[in-house]
């Protein structure tokens, strides 16, 4: 791999050693993970767990040392919101691994190569079969969950450790709520669409009313915001797309009223509109970038 793409993959699935040792499907992968695109299979969300290799060797049982191994690694997973596990298992073992974890879990995710076929499943998928699965599963999973602090897992994982009557922590929905990236971003906008108004009473050109300045700040605030977390994260291309335009017409909205009442509009916000419409082509170009060298990196042997 190339050192350009090595920087655009950087922290991506191919930082780890078994997603260059073989030839990965990237379709299954991203299937599997439930992620929208390649670029987003980040190190943060995929994970080699030893347990798998133990138990398509041995086979489960709870009580085993594997079992307690996949225990302790499936709580990790959920708790961190590990969205994709992967490993080699030698072919030979493979319906081994099906039978203990169920078969509609375990994905073939690649070429088979040197007696290895390379394997992917979700650890969230994982817990919702065995929350609906027979009592020792359920029973498995209860112990597994056990200590699970709601504060940071996915809905899903919550509900069914719930399901199994887990001992999780539980989180008041408002403290959850304020540790929310896309909350906080709202809250701080509107914050500073509130304040931002106020200086303007106090600009000498200025012959309009900073009331109706002030509600056309809070009113275009929120969808301003929306476009804002739309244009970076929006999960398909005309999402991004229309979250830049209207994170463009929502940041020019109230100037628009100040130059209609004003002389000139400060130097900043020309630069501002700027930056949203050439930031969002480079945050295109190097999304496309990135997924096409994931993609190319899996399906390559390093």
């Amino acid at each position: 791999m190339s050192e350009t793409a090595s920087l655009i993959t950087l922290r991506s699935i191919l930082d780890i050693e078994i997603a260059r040792t073989y030839q990965w499907d990237a379709a299954t992968i991203i299937s599997v993970s439930g992620v929208d695109r390649a670029g987003d299979l980040t190190t943060r969300i995929v994970e080699q767990p030893g347990a798998l290799t133990d138990i398509a060797a041995e086979g489960f049982s709870p009580h085993s040392a594997a079992g307690h191994a996949l225990s302790h690694e499936l709580h990790d997973a959920i708790q961190r919101r590990v969205r994709l596990w992967i490993a080699d298992i030698p072919t030979d073992q493979l319906p081994r691994l099906r039978e203990a974890l169920g078969s509609d879990v375990i994905h073939e995710a690649g070429t088979p190569s040197g007696g290895y076929t390379p394997i992917a499943l979700s650890p969230l998928a994982l817990l919702e079969a065995w929350a609906d699965g027979t009592d020792e599963q359920r029973a498995f999973m209860r112990v597994a969950m056990a200590g699970l602090d709601t504060l940071s897992t996915a809905s899903h994982a919550t509900l069914a450790s719930r399901a199994v009557g887990a001992s999780i922590i539980e989180r008041p929905a408002f403290i959850k709520l304020c540790r929310n990236p896309k909350f906080i971003a709202y809250v701080v906008v509107l914050v500073y669409s509130m304040a931002r108004a106020l200086p303007v009473m106090y600009v000498p050109h200025f012959r309009g009313d900073w009331r109706i300045l002030w509600a056309i700040d809070m009113i275009t605030a929120i969808p301003y915001t929306w476009g804002l977390i739309e244009m970076v994260a929006g999960q398909k291309l005309w999402h991004r797309i229309v979250g830049a335009v209207t994170s463009a017409v929502t940041f020019l909205a109230p100037y628009v009223y100040f130059l209609m009442y004003g002389r000139h509009a400060p130097p900043g916000v020309w630069t501002a509109i700027a930056l949203i419409f050439f930031g969002g082509i480079f945050l295109e170009v190097f999304r496309y970038q990135r997924d096409r060298a994931v993609k190319k990196g899996l399906a390559e042997l390093s």
